[in-house]
């Protein structure tokens, strides 16, 4: 009786591996290393003492970005006399930068009170200024400015921005240069104080108790505070002192007065 066949005898044997699979493998050349960024590498104590970061402030209104805003202001002048003083006006307004340039155009109105009534009837006057035209250039930096919410709680939020503002101010008292050639005109805009004519002139505008003031320029400063509304409104009030420093030029009178200027306007 034969015998059963086992599984090992039916299996091939394995073929024996070459000799060289078990030689060690011949080193090649070492991988290069990439070391042109070395110099822009930083330790991350150094780093950990870098500023790696700058929050964002929150911004309402970018009036920085705007093309051009424009006002109708109003002001009183709180001159150091006893007359009422008060101007009417257009402004333009446009950043330059962080910096707010402006140009305006204003009318003042001069008028008599009880007081300079009174004062007329004795020998004192007051340095004053008549009805006139008021040229502005001003520019404005900020201080602070940030976002805040109105009350009541249906006006929406606003940027509100708190400048330093200087300017400098012209003066022009209409029919004051009549019969003057080219040369006389530009001459007389050109001086820091009105000529004896012009103030000649302006004898039949001055009001009792007057002594008219001389100077033709002069040189603002003060505070304003900016409050933006989307889309583009504008509210700004504006407290402004005038600077004597050009007094010994222009020969005014009235040393420091102050000015409270409102101007309601849109920026595009």
């Amino acid at each position: 009786m034969t015998s059963p066949a086992r599984a090992d005898d039916a299996m091939p044997a394995p073929e024996a591996a070459p000799a060289s699979a078990f030689a060690p493998a011949t080193p090649g050349p070492e991988p290069e290393i990439d070391t042109s960024i070395e110099r822009y590498r930083t330790p991350l104590e150094a780093l950990n003492e870098r500023l790696i970061g700058a929050a964002s402030k929150s911004i309402r209104f970018d009036w920085r970005n705007a093309t051009v805003g424009v006002a109708v202001m109003g002001s009183e002048l709180l001159e150091r006399n006893n007359f009422g003083s008060a101007r009417l006006g257009l402004l333009v307004r446009k950043p330059l930068g962080d910096v707010m340039g402006e140009v305006g155009i204003t009318r003042v109105w001069t008028w008599s009170t009880t007081s300079s009534e009174r004062l007329k009837l004795t020998p004192y006057r007051q340095p004053a200024r008549p009805n006139r035209f008021e040229l502005d250039v001003n520019a404005g930096y900020p201080l602070a400015e940030g976002v805040v919410t109105a009350w009541p709680s249906f006006f929406p939020p606003a940027e509100m921005v708190f400048s330093v503002n200087a300017g400098f101010r012209y003066l022009f008292y209409p029919g004051t240069l009549g019969g003057k050639d080219f040369l006389g005109v530009a001459e007389a805009l050109m001086s820091p104080k009105l000529t004896e004519s012009e103030l000649e002139a302006l004898e039949e505008q001055r009001l009792g108790g007057m002594e008219l003031d001389p100077a033709r320029y002069g040189l603002m400063a003060g505070f304003s505070l900016d409050v933006y509304l989307q889309p583009g409104a504008f509210l700004s009030p504006r407290l402004m002192v005038a600077l004597p420093i050009l007094s010994p030029a222009n020969g005014t009178g009235l040393g420091f007065w102050w000015e409270m200027t409102l101007g309601l306007g849109w920026t595009f």
